[in-house]
């Protein structure tokens, strides 16, 4: 029985480092802030590349912004493990970009904060930790 779940964690693990850009993982220390006003219930992810995934509380859009372009936009294919983990279709996710997406100078990504508007007129602050 030991050798079978010492097995499955290799597995797990492999499959986890092959889809490193894919993976998100819950950062339950992160706090975001709509308008300098902090969102009670809204959870924060990360993957390998800082590629940050905001899922609102209920009723709220969840927002992806990914380093390799900085253009904020909702996921189009997204599966979640509740609070744990979620993954993306494909390295680069695909999404609907924000309105106004390419009229944004002011989307601003580091590894401990990101900041965005979400197209109308809302600055969204994700401080990471």
């Amino acid at each position: 029985m030991r050798k079978l779940i010492a097995l499955i964690a290799v597995a797990l693990v492999v499959l986890l480092a092959l889809n490193r850009q894919r993976v998100f993982i819950r950062n339950p220390l992160a706090k975001v802030k709509r308008n300098g006003v902090q969102v009670e219930g809204a959870r924060v992810y990360i993957n390998y590349s800082n590629d940050v995934l905001v899922e609102g509380p209920e009723g709220q859009p969840t927002y992806i912004v990914q380093t390799w372009n900085r253009v904020p936009g909702n996921p189009t294919a997204l599966t979640c493990l509740r609070g744990i983990v979620c993954w993306t279709d494909a390295d680069h996710a695909r999404m609907v970009p924000l309105v106004g997406a390419s009229d944004m100078p002011d989307t601003m990504m580091n590894d401990r904060e990101v900041s965005f508007n979400d197209g109308y007129g809302i600055n969204i602050d994700v401080a990471l930790r």
